[in-house]
């Protein structure tokens, strides 16, 4: 028996997709059962997929056009005809309707939806609207379930079409034995993500601070758009700083956590910062409403740029979270979204 992790994914760093695909593996494996892969033809040569492939089976796949690129579903078949694959699993959305449409027969399918679909919907071309509605109103017929990081998305998939008896909250869940408790005594510092300048708010950012005669310091992490932009703008108070390898180096260094997405799947960094001890200050968009259960999270309405600079202020002049708040969220992280939470929902979903 074999499950096929099917994952439109091939970013520099594995972060913590790839550690929990890594730990699901190693759960299967204790059950008897081999996971194969299929990556984004753009993870070949990555150090992590590199490693992977030395102990998996790994299969690649087109990018561009790849829900309607004949060699897809050429792809698909060659991984069908070469493994007995009796459970697929596919993640973020681009491979699910080839993955879906040439599977065998007895083959059990979900689909995992992480990603802020109704907004990638919304700015999308018709062509890709009819895909999409498509995708979850008939190809989704075929499918054993779908699992959704949010119930957001988890609904605006619903009102495509998508059958709502087949859908499942499954929250992610984060590597925390890499996640280390920081260190108080630093100087006041916020840390951010830009990965996506508008999608994450680094605009909102600098508009906060712009409104402030003593703004605190921000770094932001971004790539190469987030530091053109803020290269643009006039706040001093900003930073930009490349990607790291081990988010702890950033997290120790800073003193508080800023995320103000306007749009999200589950924030993988947010529950490391929680983890982490950071107080943070967070925009109240539905797929952040999880974090309301965790304490020393300050939310904010989403862009709303006078909350997110008197929210600055504040946090900037409190205390850092006592540990027994840290313990509390702690708890929590680790009950319902650590990777063995996470691998444990998984394994109870494929009825393995």
């Amino acid at each position: 028996m074999a499950i096929l992790q099917v994952c439109a994914f091939g970013a520099p760093s594995p972060g913590n997709f790839i550690a929990a695909l890594t730990a699901l593996e190693n759960c299967m494996k204790e059950r008897g059962i081999e996971t194969i892969y299929a990556f984004a033809e753009t993870a070949k040569g990555r150090p992590w997929c590199d490693a992977l492939c030395q102990r998996a089976k790994v299969y690649f796949l087109p990018v561009a056009k790849a829900r309607i690129l004949p060699k897809t579903y050429q792809v698909f078949r060659k991984i069908y005809r070469e493994n007995t694959v009796e459970i697929i699993h596919t993640h973020f959305e681009l491979y699910d309707i080839p993955a879906t449409v040439t599977a065998p027969k007895s083959a059990k399918i979900f689909w995992h939806l992480h990603d802020p679909i109704k907004q990638f919907y919304i700015k999308g071309p018709l062509s890709r609207k009819f895909l999409t509605k498509f995708q979850y109103s008939v190809v989704a017929k075929r499918t054993d379930g779908l699992l959704s990081v949010s119930n957001e998305h988890a609904a605006f998939v619903s009102s495509l079409g998508f059958p709502s008896e087949k859908i499942q909250l499954c929250p992610n869940g984060i590597n925390t034995n890499n996640i280390h408790k920081v260190t108080p005594g630093k100087d006041i510092r916020f840390l951010m993500f830009g990965w996506d300048v508008y999608r994450k708010g680094v605009d909102l950012a600098v508009s906060a601070v712009q409104t402030l005669s003593y703004p605190p310091c921000i770094w932001i992490v971004g790539l190469d758009a987030c530091k053109s932009y803020l290269s643009s703008v006039n706040a001093p108070s900003i930073r930009y700083l490349s990607p790291v390898s081990d988010v702890n180096v950033l997290y120790q260094e800073v003193t508080a956590f800023l995320h103000i997405s306007r749009a999200e799947g589950q924030s993988y960094a947010l529950l490391e910062a929680i983890y982490a001890g950071l107080p943070v200050i967070c925009s109240d968009i539905p797929e952040n409403e999880f974090a309301r259960q965790f304490r020393n999270v300050t939310f904010v309405s989403n862009e709303n740029v006078p909350q997110i600079a008197s929210a600055l202020q504040s946090v900037a002049q409190s205390q850092p979270p006592c540990n027994c708040d840290i313990s509390y969220n702690r708890a929590i992280i680790d009950s319902s979204y650590s990777l063995q939470a996470w691998c444990h929902t998984i394994a109870a979903h494929y009825g393995v």
